[in-house]
């Protein structure tokens, strides 16, 4: 029996790895499916708390660029009209506020969680 050329081997490599990366991707992507709706580190880069598409219901509501539980909302970017598109990433544990992406302006910032509706 004649061994495998080393191309055969390479061949035969990387398509195992690119089975493998296929494998992993979709296990992501189930692992991602079953997290909580807005489960995660509330971080820009965390893969593991998706966006989640939402509305704006108040008349307008204010986009701000920083939120804490003990001062609140503050420095204000941007007013959003009721209807406007938004992905929510986190809301605050407290409910009160959120972590949204505004489509309008590709601008990252907090909003008042009762301004909003979940799509």
């Amino acid at each position: 029996m004649a061994l495998p050329s080393r191309r055969t081997l390479r061949t035969a490599a990387a398509a195992l790895v690119a089975a493998t990366a296929l494998g992993n991707l979709a296990a992501t992507t189930a692992q991602a499916d079953t997290v909580g709706a807005l489960s995660g580190s509330g971080t820009i880069s965390d893969p593991w708390n998706p966006t989640h598409a939402a509305h704006i219901t108040c008349n307008s509501a204010t986009l701000f660029a920083n939120y804490s539980p003990s001062a609140g909302h503050r420095d204000p970017i941007a007013t959003l009209s009721q209807g406007n598109y938004i992905g929510v990433r986190y809301i605050t544990s407290n409910n009160y506020s959120a972590d949204v992406f505004w489509h309008g302006t590709s601008q990252w910032g907090f909003l008042l969680r009762s301004c909003f509706s979940l799509n």
